[in-house]
């Protein structure tokens, strides 16, 4: 705790100089107590307000008195605390009001930088009709014309911060990935299956590469072709469910092998996203510290300056030295983006579905396809279901034991177009696994428009798994208030064995084991893993 009073006071306890910049001139001095409050009443972000502290500094002491002034001035935790915790902080939202000529000229002054004032704008509905003077006004105190453009409306370009539409992800294989977990699986495998999930979650539409390192060894150790064991495996481009598939086919073959180029690889992932120039991201997953005297931070600093990174370097450091997670952070503080230390395997899974939740948060792919068809397509799920066979289509009012009879068209893959015959009819989806009942994911449905519209199988399906030890003959599920003696006429799905997944449709249900009724009138909500023991 002394040790991090000191790091605080550091960065705190400068100068006082008031925040009097001249017109064109960058600003160099310290932040004054005066300027903060000021750029607090600019309704600012935090990472905002922190890049201009961290710039130059502050010009003031610190005391107890001050920080609650600050509070009440706006300040958040990230605020008060500036480096030490920024990186952990959680900012408030963002004021909303809206954003007047005079504010745009203070932030200037002050030395907010473009991207700053951008967000601040696409958060505001004013537009300004800029006159002569106040745009030469505006320009000699440093804005661009993409700034005063952005002022009269023209905010196209604007995103939310934190939106993302290109993801880079990069893959230890070096030789410590061959080490044993407390589980006995070797590092490789634990990654492989986990990264493999975070593929499976990642929503279609999104531009995804793929980049390795230490997955190949040149001579001895000391060979200097090891440091350059970087490959692209998977070049930026749009992921689909075929890509998904591939992609996992290819992670599957991975073999640890060689050493630790972390800033290459970096830096071979900025190349990749820097083809589109568009809001992006990195995920860095390794075991180990860079072995190649390359300086990691330094090129995610780099990252920052260069691209459009919105989702930042975010670095899962899986099985570390404790001493070494210091220097990973680094990475990611650099990167702007978060650190996650897994220690083992879970840590790792839940690390991993933390940074998927994030991306499905903040991605921004097409919910649908403009097109001169009429189609339906059954996207690749997010969440891990048992294995499809196939899924048909009907018209609506299919009996369940006649579907067959029925069918229209079917495909055996997520992500395959099935074309609809009629802008007028309703229809059904079956969703058939490779063992289990048939069942009915989506009903009722209209296709008007000639366009492609993808259906989620995770925002209609949902998952129950019966835990018990022993044989068992089977586990019914069947929907609630089934007669016992009906029971068979009426399974929505069945399982052979205790701890086997079964796929049902959201809704009520009762569960049986053997002739034995364990659960009365269960109700799955669509993506829930029900488990009952």
């Amino acid at each position: 705790m002394n040790a991090q009073i000191r790091l605080w006071g550091s960065v705190l306890l400068v100068t006082l100089v008031a925040a009097e910049f001249s017109r064109g001139q960058a600003p160099g001095k310290p932040v004054g107590e005066p300027d903060l409050v000021s750029l607090l009443s600019l309704g600012l972000d935090d990472e905002t307000i922190i890049a201009r502290v961290k710039k130059t500094g502050l010009a003031f002491e610190v005391s107890d008195a001050l920080l609650q002034k600050l509070k009440a001035a706006g300040a958040s935790e990230a605020v008060v605390k500036a480096v030490t915790d920024a990186a952990k902080a959680k900012p408030e939202a963002a004021n909303e009001n809206a954003v007047t000529y005079e504010q745009v000229l203070q932030m200037l002054k002050l030395g907010i930088d473009e991207d700053g004032i951008m967000k601040r704008l696409s958060k505001s509905p004013t537009l300004f009709t800029l006159d002569a003077r106040q745009a030469e006004t505006l320009k000699n105190v440093g804005a661009t014309e993409k700034l005063l453009a952005a002022m009269a409306g023209q905010r196209s370009a604007l995103s939310q911060a934190g939106d993302i539409t290109d993801l880079a992800i990069i893959l230890d294989c070096s030789g410590s990935m061959k080490e044993l977990t407390t589980g006995r699986e070797t590092k490789m495998a634990v990654a492989k299956r986990v990264v493999t999930g975070l593929v499976q979650k990642i929503p279609e539409g999104l531009n995804v590469t793929f980049v390795i390192y230490g997955h190949e060894v040149f001579g001895g150790a000391d060979d200097p072709r090891n440091c350059q064991a970087v490959k692209v495996a998977r070049p930026l481009s749009p992921l689909d469910a075929s890509g998904k598939l591939e992609l996992s086919q290819m992670i599957d073959r991975l073999q640890p092998t060689g050493a630790t180029p972390i800033a290459f690889s970096l830096r071979t992932a900025g190349e990749e996203l820097a083809k589109n120039k568009a809001l992006c991201g990195l995920v860095l997953i390794t075991d180990g510290l860079e072995t190649c005297k390359g300086d990691p931070a330094a090129e995610a600093a780099a990252l920052v300056a260069n691209l459009k990174i919105s989702f930042g370097v975010n670095v899962v450091g899986f099985g570390v030295k404790p001493e070494e997670n210091s220097a990973l952070k680094s990475i990611a503080d650099a990167g702007k983006g978060k650190y996650y230390p897994a220690t083992d395997t879970k840590a790792l899974s839940d690390s991993i579905l933390a940074i998927a939740q994030e991306i499905q948060a903040k991605a921004k792919p097409p919910e649908s396809v403009s097109s001169d068809r009429r189609a339906v397509k059954v996207v690749q799920p997010t969440i891990e279901l048992v294995p499809m066979k196939e899924i048909l289509l009907t018209e609506a009012g299919v009996p369940k034991n006649a579907v067959y009879n029925y069918v229209k068209a079917k495909v055996e893959k997520y992500g395959e177009e099935i074309r609809i015959p009629s802008g007028t009819a309703k229809y059904e989806l079956w969703w058939v696994p490779k063992e289990g009942h048939v069942l009915r994911l989506a009903t009722d449905l209209i296709f008007p428009e000639r366009k492609v519209v993808p259906i989620k199988p995770e925002e209609y399906l949902g998952m129950i798994r019966v835990k018990g030890t022993g044989a068992v003959k089977q586990v019914l599920v069947v929907p609630a208030g089934t007669p016992q003696n009906a029971r068979g006429n009426y399974t929505t799905q069945e399982a052979k064995k205790y701890g086997d997944v079964m796929i049902v449709p959201m809704g009520k249900y009762d569960i049986y084991v053997n002739e034995n009724l364990i659960e009365e009138g269960l109700e799955v909500a669509a993506g829930k893993l029900y488990e009952l023991e």
